[in-house]
């Protein structure tokens, strides 16, 4: 049975989620770049069709409400997917939704959560990466996320054509009001 390896991702709520993706639209246009959804993976794996997702993500989010993770720095690599990004410190939640996803996959990866949302997705000089990182400031140290999703990916996320054949499977929304629904 063919596999189809998924991302769960954490989305930020509307006012930062539009605050990041004028940031990622901008440096997209500015450096020839493929634009995408802020987000912070929570995890990723190969998932058989027959294997419920909605279920996944209902169970890793079970009673979770809106929650914000704490900027720690803006930083860069040389990997495709984290060209400059913003790192976030570890929370406790995240990592109970992260590791209750890989609980109940039925096909668990060796995936290693590390909270950040990257800004552009480009190979670039290690001068550019630089400047950037150095020129982008957060209004703020918190960012509010209140959604999660599982989108459907390439194997190696490696150029924009990668980046532009992701398909959103389901989305789930962190409801506070859902809390009182129990």
């Amino acid at each position: 049975m063919a596999k189809t390896k998924v991302s769960f991702w954490l989305i930020p709520s509307e006012q930062d989620r539009s605050f990041f993706q004028d940031i990622i639209d901008s440096l997209a246009k500015e450096h020839n770049a493929p634009t995408f959804t802020p987000h912070v993976t929570i995890y990723s794996g190969e998932y058989i069709p027959d294997e419920s997702l909605d279920e996944l993500i209902e169970k890793a989010t079970q009673r979770v409400q809106p929650f914000s993770l704490r900027v720690d720095s803006i930083s860069y690599t040389n990997e495709f997917t984290k060209t400059v990004f913003v790192q976030f410190q570890p929370h406790p939640i995240l990592t109970q939704i992260s590791e209750t996803i890989h609980r109940n996959s039925l096909h668990p990866s060796d995936f290693t959560l590390n909270p950040h949302l990257s800004l552009i997705y480009k190979h670039l000089s290690e001068e550019i990466k630089i400047d950037l990182a150095n020129s982008i400031k957060l209004p703020k140290s918190e960012v509010f996320f209140n959604e999660v999703r599982a989108i459907s990916t390439p194997n190696q996320t490696q150029n924009r054509e990668d980046v532009e054949n992701w398909k959103v499977i389901t989305i789930k929304n962190l409801d506070i009001a859902s809390l009182h629904d129990l």
